[in-house]
């Protein structure tokens, strides 16, 4: 594996000569890191914080150097949507035949939000023109800043990708299993059930996670961005698998503050995976969302509380982890919001072509939504829209055919405003 290109670095100081006069320190530099960094919580969000620190190395300094800033500030200004990437239309069965994903920018009035998007690489160009991969790649998840990607050429060497749109050059590639995998093992390591672990606290460090199953259990591999190597764990078995089945789990990317989730296939039963402890655990889905025609995902709300949020028409429902009279934690409805009133208002006569939501995904507090009708009709393309959880407020992004898998691009806290990073402060002579 290799990590091919770097994150841009801050340009030379330029030294000052000893003979040169003293210059008159401006009242912006006089400010102390407690007064600067009070004003940049008065900033509208994260991009506009990003493009006000890199403006030189002090503020860069002052706001990659305090943690307690950087909680505060994500506390107050909510991660903000960049985009959609969006799959292939079709699954990439043959890789000489190009195939890769899209993105799709959400309409946003900010101009740094816009800037973000414009000076990212969001075509991820830096694969697409890799020379020794084929020409396909197909997105497995995305979130933490990072979109996981796979090359339709699983024989090749290292086909699995990671790539940090924000920063250009930024690619990571590796295998997609461990070498003993192979070594007797009979088990169904599908590469759609794989997933990134990502850290609030370090965001330039990432793990990825690989569910694998047989007939009767399952098992955890995790790639290591600090070793570069897999690590296996033990195998696991799981009650209630359909009888005569060997793939009997549904390709997921569902994860909620350190949980991950994966539905059977009878839609029964839910695997979950706390990455924490690395202990799996096995539970009954709620009557309703064993209904198939319910779309629901799994996220967390702006406080970092795990949720689900479902779909039944045009009512979005969410639920939480709650104990019952009997002492038992399980999933239990909080709320269920009709969104008629609201659709009729955002998409006007167009709501007629509809008669359902999607859940697309749920991130740090939105849930993402789709319309769609349920007779599909290739011809009329789904709006989609962003939910607040904690007003249930709709806010519409943009129209587009939803006819592959969606992954939401939130822009998260940049690795160069995080501690010492690129050495910046050694060249402030601190």
């Amino acid at each position: 594996m290799r990590r091919e290109g770097s994150p841009a670095q801050l340009p030379t100081a330029k030294l000052r000569k000893e003979s040169s006069p003293p210059t008159t320190t401006s009242p912006v530099h006089s400010l102390t890191d407690d007064v600067l960094l009070q004003i940049f919580l008065r900033l509208p969000s994260l991009a506009t914080l990003v493009r006000a620190a890199l403006a030189c190395r002090t503020w860069r300094r002052a706001v990659a150097s305090s943690p307690a800033f950087r909680r505060r500030f994500r506390e107050l200004h909510p991660a903000p949507l960049l985009g959609l990437f969006f799959e292939p239309p079709s699954a990439v069965q043959d890789p000489a035949l190009p195939a890769f994903p899209s993105f799709v920018p959400a309409r946003r009035r900010d101009r740094d939000l816009a800037a973000a998007v414009h000076g990212g690489d969001f075509f991820l160009t830096s694969i697409q023109e890799h020379p020794d991969k084929a020409h396909s790649w197909e997105i497995l998840d995305c979130r933490g800043g990072y979109v996981l990607l796979c090359n339709g050429d699983l024989l090749s060497e290292e086909p699995m990708a990671v790539v940090n749109p924000l920063e250009r050059r930024s690619e990571l590639f590796f295998d997609h299993h461990h070498k003993d995998i192979s070594e007797g093992y009979r088990g169904y390591l599908d590469v759609q059930n794989s997933c990134l672990l990502c850290s609030d606290e370090d965001p330039a460090s990432f793990r990825v996670l690989r569910l694998a199953h047989d007939e009767s259990r399952v098992r955890a591999t995790v790639f290591s961005l600090d070793t570069r190597q897999w690590k296996l764990y033990p195998w696991v078995d799981v009650p209630g698998r359909p009888r005569l089945s060997k793939s009997w789990l549904l390709n997921s990317d569902m994860q909620s503050n350190g949980f991950l989730y994966w539905v059977y296939k009878n839609h029964k039963y839910m695997v979950t995976l706390n990455t924490v402890t690395m202990d799996f655990s096995v539970e009954e889905l709620p009557p309703f969302l064993q209904n198939r025609r319910c779309s629901f995902n799994a996220g967390e709300t702006s406080s970092g509380t795990r949720c689900i949020v479902y779909a039944t028409d045009f009512t979005v429902g969410v639920m939480l982890r709650r104990t019952d009279s009997d002492g038992v934690e399980k999933w239990m409805l909080d709320r269920a919001t009709p969104l008629d009133t609201q659709l009729d208002g955002v998409l006007r006569k167009q709501k007629g072509n509809y008669d359902e939501l999607l859940v697309v995904a749920v991130r740090d507090g939105f849930a993402y939504l789709a319309t769609s009708k349920k007779v599909y009709d290739s011809r009329n393309p789904s709006w989609f829209l962003s939910l607040c959880l904690e007003t249930m407020e709709l806010e519409n992004l943009f129209q587009r055919t939803y006819d592959s898998g969606a992954h939401p691009y939130v822009m998260t806290w940049p690795p160069c405003l995080v501690g010492n990073y690129g050495m910046f402060g050694l060249e402030d002579g601190t």
